[in-house]
C-alpha cells in the first residue's frame, strides 16, 4: 500500500498495523506458542475506528465529505480483494476437500453481503477450533464487522455533525463518549448476565464494536484538537519508553493470553483497546520524537500489505495443513512465503482496479 507523504500523516500507525498483522499471522501459524495473537484483531479495530473518526469529522468540518465517495472508497478497499480470495479458496477446496465445499455457497454469500460473523454463529463455528477443523474463511468474521460498521458510520457522523453545528463540539463528543462506554459493557453483560458462550461474545458485532467506537472517539477528539498534548518533560526518550512498554505488553499478550479465558472478555480486550487508543495519541502528538523510532521500511511494507496478508493467511495455512499434515519447519517457512507473495500480488492487482485510489495513514 504505497502512501503519499502528508504533513498530517500519523507516524507510528504502520508499526502498529505490522504488530497487529504479525500477531494474527503467528496465532494461526503457531497457535500453541502465540495463543493470544488474536489481540491483533483488537488493534486492527481500534486503528480502523481511529482513522474513520478522524477523517470523517475532518472532512465534514472542511465541507469535503461525500457519502457516495465514502462508500465508493470502502467498496474498492474491501470487496475486490476479498472476492478474489473467496474464489481462489473455493477453487482449491473443490480439488482437495469436497466435504468443506458443502457449505461454501452460503459462506461465500455471507462474506460478500457482510454478515459472515452471524452466519458462523448460526453454524456453531468457533474461532478457536483447531485450524484443520475450520473453514478457510473463518477469519472473514472480522471483515463482516467492518462492513457493518462502515454501513452505519457516515450516518452516525452526520447526526453527530448536525448536533455539533447547533450545540458546539463538546455535547456530541459527550454523547459519543456515553455510547462508547455503553459499548464497553455489552461484552461482559452478554457473558455474565445473558449467559452467552465465548463464540457469541467473540463474533457478535454488538460485543466487538467497542474497539471501533473507542478508536473513533479518539480520532474525533484529535480532529477537534482535544487529544493528548505532546509530552513536555524535555526527555525525548520518555514517549519511546512508553511505546516500547506497549510493544512488550502486546508481545506478552500474544504469548500468554488464551481465547478460552473469560478474563479476556471481562476486561482484557477493553483494557487493551484503551491502551491502543492512548498509544496512537502518544505517537500522533509526539511526531518529532517518533520520526526515526518507528515506521521503518519493514513495518511500512508489512502495514501496506496488512489487509491482503489477513485475507490470505487463514486459507493458505489451512490448505498447507491439509496437504502436509506433519508441518515441518521448511513447510511452515514456505507457507509463510506463499502468503507474502500472494499478498504482494493481490495488493498490486486490486490497486490497478482503482488507479486514483489514495491511501493515507
Amino acid at each position: 500500500m504505497s502512501r503519499p507523504r502528508r504533513k498530517n500523516r500519523i507516524r507510528g500507525l504502520d508499526s502498529l498495523r505490522a504488530l497487529a498483522v504479525l500477531g494474527v499471522l503467528l496465532y494461526h501459524a503457531f497457535p500453541v506458542v502465540f495463543s493470544g495473537g488474536f489481540f491483533g484483531v483488537v488493534a486492527f479495530f481500534v486503528i480502523s475506528g481511529y482513522l474513520s473518526g478522524y477523517r470523517t469529522l475532518t472532512q465534514m468540518k472542511e465541507r469535503t465529505f461525500s457519502l457516495v465517495d465514502y462508500y465508493r472508497k470502502r467498496f474498492f478497499r474491501i470487496w475486490p480483494a476479498m472476492i478474489i480470495v473467496l474464489l481462489a479458496g473455493t477453487a482449491v477446496l473443490s480439488r482437495i476437500d469436497l466435504y468443506r465445499l458443502a457449505d461454501s455457497r452460503q459462506e461465500f454469500l455471507s462474506a460478500v453481503l457482510g454478515y459472515n460473523n452471524y452466519w458462523q454463529l448460526k453454524m456453531n463455528a468457533s474461532y478457536f477450533n483447531d485450524l484443520a477443523d475450520s473453514s478457510p474463511f473463518t477469519h472473514l468474521w472480522y471483515i463482516a464487522v467492518l462492513i457493518q460498521f462502515d454501513l452505519v458510520w457516515p450516518w452516525i457522523m452526520m447526526i453527530h455533525y448536525r448536533i455539533r453545528r447547533s450545540a458546539g463540539k463538546f455535547l456530541p463528543l459527550l454523547l459519543f463518549f456515553c455510547l462508547t462506554v455503553f459499548s464497553f459493557l455489552v461484552m461482559p453483560w452478554e457473558l455474565l448476565v445473558k449467559g452467552k458462550d465465548l463464540s457469541w461474545v467473540y463474533y457478535a458485532t454488538g460485543t466487538r464494536v467497542f474497539s471501533l467506537l473507542a478508536g473513533a472517539l479518539a480520532g474525533m477528539m484529535r480532529a477537534e484538537s482535544l487529544g493528548i498534548r505532546p509530552l513536555k518533560s524535555g526527555n525525548p526518550y520518555i514517549p519511546r519508553i512508553l511505546y516500547a512498554a506497549f510493544v512488550i505488553i502486546t508481545v506478552l499478550l500474544y504469548l500468554g493470553a488464551s481465547g478460552s479465558s473469560r478474563m479476556v472478555y471481562l476486561g482484557g480486550m477493553q483494557l487493551y483497546t484503551i491502551a491502543v487508543c492512548l498509544v496512537i495519541e502518544l505517537i500522533a502528538m509526539n511526531r518529532r520524537t517518533f520520526r526515526r523510532f518507528v515506521d521503518g521500511r519493514l513495518s511500512r511494507w508489512l502495514s501496506s500489505l496488512s489487509y491482503e496478508i489477513y485475507l490470505w493467511q487463514y486459507p493458505v495455512l489451512l490448505f498447507s495443513r491439509l496437504l502436509f499434515p506433519e508441518q515441518k519447519a521448511l513447510i511452515i517457512v514456505l507457507t509463510l512465503a506463499v502468503i507474502l507473495l500472494l499478498s504482494v500480488w493481490l495488493h498490486a492487482f486490486t490497486a490497478s482496479l482503482m488507479p486514483q485510489r489514495r491511501r493515507s495513514a
